[in-house]
Formats: structure tokens, C-alpha cells, sequence
């Protein structure tokens, strides 16, 4: 299963902190999750494989890493998987194709193990 999200935001990006240690969205985190396609719901409960490929905006160097957590809470609220946790998903993989400053994106494939 392959999936094309916008660019996401980094996880340092996702929440703002507030009064009493509270967390929230941030408003870059919640534009992002307005941009994103409505998904079919897949439910999937196996064991999963995660490959992420990265179109980066600019020529910034970054931790592909730090995009993940947006992406698979996605995943989750969208229903394609049931939960990102290790039981699911059980491993994750990326690389990148380089910038891409009219369509950066995120492209997610999903394989059952």
C-alpha cells in the first residue's frame, strides 16, 4: 500500500506547550493535518513495515527521523492502522529523493509482515 502525504511537520513542530505542563497542537501541526487526503479506513492490525520516502521543501539538512510521529498519527486517526505502537508497528525504514519545492511530500508504504 502506498500513501502520498504533504511534507510533514517535524515533531519538534507538532505541540505547544501551555500553562501546568499542558500539551496541544500547534497551529503548523493542524494545518498540516487539514492538508492531508482523507484516507480509506484499512484497520490494519498486524504487524507492519513502515517505509517513509521524503521530497524535502528546501536544501536544509534534517533528521528524517523527526517526521515520523506526525505521519503514523495520521495513520491511526485516519484508521489505515489500528495503533503505532511496536506490536504494529514493527519496524521503520526511510530515504529521500531529494528537494522537491513544488510538491514536497511524504510517500508511505505500508507492508504486512
Amino acid at each position: 500500500m502506498i500513501i502520498v502525504l504533504p511534507f510533514p511537520p517535524s515533531v519538534n513542530s507538532l505541540f505547544g506547550g501551555g500553562s501546568n505542563q499542558q500539551r496541544f497542537p500547534s497551529k503548523k501541526y493542524k494545518e498540516w493535518k487539514a492538508s492531508c487526503p482523507i484516507l480509506e479506513k484499512q484497520g490494519i492490525s498486524d504487524k507492519v513495515h513502515i517505509h517513509y520516502t521524503f521530497a524535502w521543501p528546501c536544501r536544509r539538512k534534517r533528521d528524517g527521523q523527526s517526521y515520523f510521529k506526525a505521519v503514523t498519527d495520521y495513520l491511526v486517526s485516519q484508521g489505515v492502522i489500528l495503533d503505532d505502537n511496536y506490536e504494529i508497528v514493527d519496524s521503520e525504514s526511510w530515504d529521500h529523493v531529494g528537494v522537491d519545492k513544488d510538491n514536497p511530500r511524504v510517500e508511505i508504504r505500508i507492508k504486512q509482515k
